[in-house]
């Protein structure tokens, strides 16, 4: 048996997205020392950090290092020039990439995937890690093979789990994984076990459904909502309203919004949600769901061209997803919600903390869990055919694109409690997957402390771990937290 030392953040598919702008710009011709691609992808990036970027002026001085005669690693010149302040990095979003369809994909939920959220940790004294699995998607391959939030994955294609290998539990179309449980010795010490098990998963190309779990409890005669919500994606958006026309059959007046692994998405899908949860008096005046800040440049453009930088509740959503026009309605599909309960860790970023922030003023909104990320901005992915007109020849650089940010958000009255560094909950509570309690089960320990703040008494107490014998959380650079908040391009 090995002893767990501390195990860290959650490991997650999260995703981006696209918009667009028209600068009027001729090719450039090819430069001996730099190739042609790269110079038209450095000019790309100039072009748009100059345009859209939310903090376009504080980089002005950097922007010299996009010099398409001489840069030949614009990706990683983007990412080194981004905004800091007084040494920190405020901007860890703004990315230029290669493969703009990849990004595209990762939004969407679509890709090669397992299908689960894994949390990692270190056994100690060892230098071996150890994946927990935090949630499975049913419908993929993790799913299908019969792994269960709680697993505890100890071996990656028969080896031991290092820093070397640990990504091959993503990064890879195949592997088998080694499994077994947390138990907990007669002296209090949570240990994993032997290995119990192999199971071999084969990556599939499929879409990861962000419902996760829903239910509806009853407390005392009062019935409660319960939703598990991973990603803020364009799919789900069509799918929302059936699952909220089921809760307004059952007759709920409070709701338990599980957004503990949900990293963002589309800014479109955040308000069909806020528009599924705040008063109905609201949303038939269509009040504003949430302020912007936008560069100087930008909201003078908007202005100029009528644009509407707040963002309304409605109960009809419009927008386009795989090229095809899509409307949402939801007039049908409103239960009176009176409270939200939103369980939140740090995994919840950008569209999760917005919807929160948003809804805040509207109604009673408790969050329970842990301080949330952090992720305040919204941007664009932009491609070359998003900012160029046809008088530029961008063929080289077809491929590439940029997520950028573009603005800040708030609520109506202009506050966002998510910066700098993320909401801090009114209640704490811990995820605590070790126990294998599935999620939307009311014994699962985060929905057991926001279930006691709605009312709910439990007979005996549900399986509260001390806190000094917690691992101690943080997340990983690549996890959920990063989070991603999706504009639609104005039109």
């Amino acid at each position: 048996m090995k002893r767990i030392s501390y195990f860290l953040g959650t490991l997650a598919l999260v995703a981006a997205a696209f918009v667009a702008c028209d600068p009027d710009r001729n090719a450039q011709p090819a430069k001996p020392s730099v190739p042609q691609n790269l110079q038209q992808a450095t000019q790309f990036a100039s072009d748009i950090l100059q345009t859209y970027y939310l903090w376009s002026t504080q980089i002005q001085k950097d922007l010299h290092r996009l010099n398409p005669d001489t840069c030949t690693t614009p990706a990683a010149v983007v990412q080194e020039i981004r905004y800091h302040r007084n040494g920190r990095e405020v901007d860890h979003w703004t990315e230029l990439s290669d493969d703009i369809d990849g990004f595209r994909n990762y939004v969407q939920g679509l890709g090669m995937t397992y299908g689960y959220e894994l949390q990692y940790g270190e056994i100690s004294g060892s230098g071996q890690y150890f994946l927990l699995v935090a949630a499975v998607y049913p419908d993929a391959p993790a799913g299908k093979a019969g792994l269960r939030r709680g697993d505890v994955i100890i071996t990656l294609d028969g080896a031991p789990i290092t820093r070397t290998n640990l990504n091959n539990a993503f990064n890879s179309t195949s592997v088998t994984l080694g499994i077994t449980h947390v138990t907990r010795d007669e002296d209090g010490v949570n240990r994993i076990g032997d290995l119990e098990k192999t199971v071999r998963l084969t990556a599939e190309n499929t879409y990861l459904n962000p419902i996760i779990a829903e239910n509806v409890i009853d407390i005392d005669g009062k019935n409660v909502g319960y939703l598990c919500y991973n990603a803020f994606d364009l799919r789900s958006a069509t799918t929302l309203p059936d699952v909220f026309r089921r809760f307004k059959e059952a007759g709920i007046r409070e709701l338990v919004l599980d957004l503990r692994y949900n990293g963002g998405g589309y800014a479109i899908t955040e308000n069909v949600l806020g528009s599924l949860i705040a008063p109905q008096a609201n949303v038939d005046a269509g009040d504003v769901f949430q302020t912007e800040i936008f560069n100087d440049y930008l909201a003078e453009a908007w202005k100029q061209q009528g644009y509407e930088t707040d963002t309304r509740f409605t109960n009809r959503h419009s927008f386009k997803m795989e090229n095809t026009d899509v409307t949402v309605d939801i007039t049908d599909a409103k239960p009176q919600i009176e409270h939200l309960y939103a369980i939140v860790t740090g995994s919840s970023a950008s569209a999760s903390e917005g919807l929160v922030v948003g809804l805040a003023p509207y109604l009673p909104v408790t969050l329970v869990g842990r301080q949330t990320y952090g992720k305040y901005c919204a941007g664009y992915i932009l491609a070359p055919e998003d900012i160029y007109n046809e008088k530029y020849d961008f063929s080289l650089i077809k491929d590439w694109g940029m997520y950028v940010m573009v603005s800040m958000f708030a609520d109506k009255d202009g506050k966002n409690p998510a910066m700098p560094d993320g909401i801090v909950p009114d209640i704490e509570a811990d995820d605590w997957a070790f126990d294998g309690i599935a999620l939307g089960d009311e014994n699962e320990q985060m929905l057991a402390a926001a279930l006691r703040a709605a009312g709910k008494t439990y007979a005996t107490p549900t399986a509260v771990q001390p806190k000094a014998e917690r691992p101690a959380l943080r997340m990983l650079e690549h996890g959920a937290g990063r989070g991603w908040l999706i504009k639609p391009l104005p039109r």
